[in-house]
């Protein structure tokens, strides 16, 4: 009978002393990815249309809806909403830069990315957005937009 309360005795103390150093490594752990990551603030652009003029006639448009990531001490400093600076760097990569539908349609979006970012954050003391997201990234033919608007129109 003292066996198997001594056995009982050696289970809990074995349990808890388990708990014990569990808890002291997840404490650890968590105190030191807090003090690394450094803190980021998000948000999104409208949705946003460009359009894409060859030779004279709009051939269609780019619509872009994309998701920000921004370091949070350079934007307490910052005043100004960011959404509409990424919509000007959105224009100025496609307003005007293609000679050839295809050309749109085939768009790397990392490098787009990528300029957009370093346009944004061109404008600013210090570097603000960290990254960007796609939520909506799509070249819309203008034929396409005339055929559905045109759609529940009979032509007789």
């Amino acid at each position: 009978m003292i066996r198997i309360v001594i056995i009982g005795l050696w289970i809990c103390i074995v349990a808890l002393g388990s708990l014990y150093f569990a808890v002291q490594q997840n404490s650890t752990t968590a105190a030191v990815s807090t003090e690394t990551a450094e803190p980021l603030d998000d948000g999104k652009t409208d949705v946003f249309s460009v359009p894409i003029i060859i030779d004279g006639a709009v051939q269609g448009y780019v619509v872009t809806e994309l998701m920000y990531t921004l370091d949070s001490a350079v934007k307490a400093s910052v005043k100004v909403p960011v959404s509409p600076f990424i919509n000007d760097e959105i224009f100025r990569q496609f307003y005007g830069h293609y000679s050839e539908v295809k050309d749109v349609q085939s768009v790397k979006f990392d490098d787009v990315k990528q300029s957009i970012i370093d346009g944004v954050n061109a404008r600013f003391p210090k570097p603000l957005i960290k990254d960007l997201l796609v939520q909506q990234f799509n070249y819309i033919a203008s034929k396409e937009i005339r055929d559905q608007n045109t759609k529940g129109i009979s032509r007789g």
